[in-house]
């Protein structure tokens, strides 16, 4: 009798996949119909909100990620300029980049546009040495003006010297909801940096054009085809998926020059200059 109901426990067990199933397809068709019929201001609206929610990313959490990846910190040493220097770093979340940096003796502008992360990482910077983190609520489309915080006076970057080097925070590259949008936010912060520029994305290999769409969403699929090879969840909302060439071919209209790409981890990375 017991081997019997342990058969039929296994079997119950076994039945609940359909619910996968069920969530997979679901999954599927939410992304689809996100990627082919949201307009770019409600990608970028879903997108502060959902990082605005992520615990990992704000400053003061349980949750929040400290300190650099190996990759940041393989590109820092070989690329940038020693400490001291001054550091612009855009899409910083609530600043794990940052706060890494000024505990090597950096001095950091960092920005990013979700209110509940740059407040965080706005009162975390007040209790940093003083001038060493200065910290805004604001997108890569202000450059070069960042708004006033409770904690620093607003201000024009142009009005200072260049930054000796700048982060795009870590694949904030590949959330911005256009290749426009991408372009001009590497032509706003090359203007404000005489160095190196740290770029992250997420990547896909090959370099043709999206495959041909069949199956129950085809249609979907194709529609969707119009941002070029992207995804959605709704745990980080939107990103482009970006082949070498892509991202080459973006750095390129936006006047600056590759220096270095490396592929090969699970966020390919680059550093880009003026020429």
């Amino acid at each position: 009798m017991a081997g019997l109901f342990t058969r039929i426990g296994a079997h119950l067990l076994r039945s609940t996949l359909l619910i996968d199933r069920v969530y997979q397809r679901f999954d599927s068709l939410r992304s689809l119909s996100v990627l082919a019929f949201a307009s770019d201001g409600f990608l970028t609206a879903y997108g502060r909100i959902a990082f605005d929610a992520a615990d990992s990313y704000r400053a003061g959490s349980s949750m929040f990620r400290t300190g650099l990846f190996g990759w940041e910190e393989r590109a820092i040493r070989e690329f940038f300029p020693r400490a001291p220097a001054r550091v612009l770093i855009g899409g910083a979340g609530g600043g794990r980049e940052a706060f890494a940096l000024v505990g090597n003796g950096y001095d950091v502008v960092a920005f990013d546009p979700a209110p509940a992360l740059a407040a965080s990482m706005c009162t975390a910077a007040s209790t940093l040495r003083a001038g060493s983190l200065n910290a805004y609520c604001a997108a890569y489309a202000d450059l070069p003006y960042l708004p006033p915080t409770g904690q620093s006076p607003g201000c024009d970057l142009t009005a200072g010297p260049p930054f000796d080097a700048a982060i795009l925070g870590w694949t904030s590259f590949s959330h911005l909801s256009t290749d426009d949008e991408r372009i001009d936010a590497l032509r706003r912060v090359g203007r404000l940096v005489c160095g190196p520029i740290l770029v992250s994305y997420f990547g896909r290999s090959g370099g043709g054009g999206p495959a041909r769409s069949s199956g129950a969403f085809a249609g979907l699929r194709r529609r969707a085809e119009r941002r070029g090879s992207a995804m959605f969840t709704p745990a980080i909302g939107y990103a482009r998926l970006l082949t070498e060439r892509e991202f080459r071919d973006l750095a390129t209209r936006a006047d600056l020059r590759v220096v270095h790409l490396d592929r090969d981890g699970e966020f390919p990375f680059a550093i880009l200059s003026s020429p």
